[in-house]
């Protein structure tokens, strides 16, 4: 008879810790910005990029406020 309180206790480490789970970890989680290969170049790059988003996003809001005034 299988007692109710016997559960199996998670001790944080069941998923397996084989060559392929952590190829594929680092596959998906590590692609951050900042690695090994980054250079100073790339990160300006980046920066430059998010930059160019933020204005146009400014931009896109300001075009957007505008099209309500006219239709209005």
């Amino acid at each position: 008879m299988i007692e109710k309180n016997k559960r199996f206790k998670y001790d944080g480490r069941s998923r397996p810790s084989d060559d392929l789970y952590r190829e594929n970890f680092n596959r998906i989680f590590g692609k951050g910005i900042i690695n090994t290969e980054t250079t100073l170049g790339d990160l300006k790059e980046v920066l430059q990029e998010q930059d160019e988003l933020k204005e146009s996003y400014k931009q896109s809001l300001q075009n957007k406020k505008e099209r309500q005034k006219n239709e209005s």
